[in-house]
């Protein structure tokens, strides 16, 4: 804003909201002065988002105030477009897989609801995600205006369609599993052919007995109960049959591969040549050059050495 209070075209960016005053009515809109120093465009389309205006005149007055949210800005040819619809809350590249929102249901069809969860165009929850069991009609579940909570399953500009959801989804999504990976989960049932752990994902998984622990296991119930938090590695992940396959043993198998390897114990053999050679005995450092008192101590000990040896050879 400049100091004389007037905007500054490039300072004016979409989304931002100002208080204008109409200053002319016109067939196809109205000017809105703004404070940018040349007034603003609000075309008869953006006046009311509920109903349409068909007369200009109907609504606005020369000198009402009114409140404006900036649509499209063109420095280049001195054009500023208004809207009186305060525009969405979230933008496309807000919209995120998972994401929790609360909206409003606007209509309701035999195929789902729609809801205005704020962002630019209104989601659909199919009648299929409306509930975990079967809802023959969505109007058993949901009306008009009525305020639902719901999650984003997708949101596509390219078609202008965002997905909705109903149902909680799982905290771990079909794509984020993968076949080799460790995961972490609770014991939620035992039967005799396994166990069913949930993960977190949309289905429990299932350990068959054979995959518990090494050996032979008569029932699961043998080294697991219901409540235990255990680590296994996914063998099999199939989102089309809903299927996870896991295995405890094969993380017991990593951990032993992964261990450093231990020393193997001498063999008998080794041991008898360790005894033969007697205490080991600590070699000192290559020896300083001995001096001529230390060469001639040395001489008379292996003097005394050889004639204790003689004596002893010459005794019957």
């Amino acid at each position: 804003m400049s100091e004389n209070g007037v905007h500054s075209l490039k300072d004016i960016k979409p989304k931002m909201k100002f208080e204008g005053k109409v200053t002319r009515v016109e067939l196809a809109g109205a000017l809105v002065d703004i404070g940018a120093g040349t007034d603003a465009f609000l075309h008869i389309s953006q006046i009311q988002a509920d109903q349409r205006v068909t007369r200009v005149a109907d609504v606005l007055h020369e000198g009402d105030a009114v409140s404006v949210w900036v649509k499209q800005v063109k420095p280049q040819q001195n054009l500023i477009a208004l809207t009186m619809i305060a525009p969405p809350a979230l933008d496309w590249g807000d919209l995120q897989k998972r994401m929790k929102l609360t909206g409003k249901v606007v209509r309701v069809e035999d195929f789902g609801a729609f809801v205005n969860i704020g962002a630019p165009k209104d989601g659909l929850v199919p009648v299929s995600q409306m509930a975990k069991t079967r809802v023959a009609k969505p109007s058993d579940v949901v009306k008009e205006g009525d305020e639902i909570t719901v999650w984003v399953t997708s949101a596509s500009r390219k078609e202008n369609r965002i997905g909705l959801t109903m149902v909680e989804p799982p905290a771990v999504d079909w794509s984020e599993i993968k076949r080799g990976q460790t995961v972490t989960g609770k014991v939620t049932r035992l039967e005799k052919y396994g166990a069913f752990v949930d993960i977190g994902a949309e289905r429990e998984a299932m350990i068959h007995v054979s995959e518990i622990g090494s050996g032979y296991i008569s029932h699961p119930g043998d080294l697991l109960k219901v409540g235990e938090e255990i680590e296994a590695q996914v063998l099999e992940v199939d989102p089309r049959k809903k299927q996870i396959k896991l295995s405890i043993k094969a993380v017991e198998r990593s951990a032993v591969d992964e261990a450093p390897p231990e020393a193997a114990p001498p063999s008998p053999m080794e041991i008898a040549f360790r005894q033969a050679q007697g205490p080991a005995v600590k070699r000192p450092a290559r020896p300083e050059p001995a001096g001529a008192d230390e060469r001639d101590a040395r001489t008379e000990q292996e003097d005394i050495f050889r004639r204790t040896i003689e004596q002893h050879a010459s005794k019957p």
